[in-house]
């Protein structure tokens, strides 16, 4: 695993050590999870030396992933989609574990909702990451390339971006044509201020009601993407106790975003 990891830093691609036979990273090497990436070789070694068995992680800092989940029918939304648009050019492509794939393209320019369609999820941005190849799969499968990442990175198509972006819109509401005008890391930083004014989450003191509400707010109140939140939420959440890790802070936001954050300021 050290090898290949090294190769794709010397690509310009941040990694990160995940557990065996998992999508998480590894907390006692990486406590902040892919915040940790990196791309310096004496790090990843030094990493790898102590869990020689662990799965590669890839920070999308450098990339948007097109990631297609087989178990909700992604493998068919995308064809679909490929059906209506034409074929997507060429471009690093792998087998993830579960069947589906990664489909890498260059990072755009402005942030785009989470997701394509059912089953497609679009990941991209510098704390997001994606498992890679040769990781092995919670299911025993090994991830692998069918297109390897010597091939360029492809512009990603005009018509995945654009339905990336009326998703995000969708998704918000009215709360994004407020901020409209404004760049991602314009609207970050009007998240994160807002985030500054409220108290942190305490374990033992209603934190997870907290933390949804808090969520909630920054999705539908400042109308900001998932990415943008997480992004905003990172000095609020360092003053919780403890912290919420990645996985768990994300699966707040996602809840804000269905609408179950909402619910918990409504009946909190």
């Amino acid at each position: 695993m050290l090898s290949v990891a090294l190769q794709y830093a010397a690509r310009g691609w941040p990694v990160i050590p995940l557990e065996l036979s998992s999508k998480e990273p590894i907390g006692k090497l990486v406590p902040n999870g892919v915040a940790h990436a990196t791309t310096d070789p004496d790090v990843i070694k030094y990493w790898f030396a102590r869990r020689k068995s662990a799965n590669i992680g890839i920070a999308c800092s450098q990339f948007l992933a097109v990631d297609s989940d087989v178990r909700n029918n992604g493998d068919v939304e995308l064809a679909k989609l490929l059906a209506q648009h034409g074929p997507f050019p060429e471009t690093p492509t792998a087998k993830t574990g579960s069947g589906g794939q990664h489909i890498l393209f260059k990072r755009p320019t402005e942030a785009l909702r989470g997701k394509l369609c059912q089953g497609v999820d679009l990941v991209h941005g510098a704390r997001r990451y994606i498992v890679a190849a040769p990781s092995i799969h919670p299911s025993g499968a090994i991830y692998t390339w069918t297109i390897p990442p010597s091939v360029p990175l492809a512009e990603a198509p005009a018509w995945l971006i654009a339905m990336g972006r009326r998703e995000e819109r969708r998704a918000s509401g009215a709360s994004v044509s407020s901020n409209s005008a404004l760049s991602s890391s314009q609207r970050v930083a009007r998240g994160r201020a807002y985030a500054e004014r409220l108290d942190p989450a305490i374990s033992g003191s209603n934190g997870h009601t907290a933390t949804l509400i808090v969520c909630a707010k920054l999705v539908h109140s400042v109308g900001l993407s998932a990415d943008e939140a997480f992004e905003a939420l990172q000095d609020w959440n360092r003053r919780c106790s403890p912290p919420w890790s990645e996985s768990e802070l994300r699966r707040k936001i996602d809840h804000a975003i269905r609408g179950n954050g909402a619910q918990q300021r409504r009946t909190a």
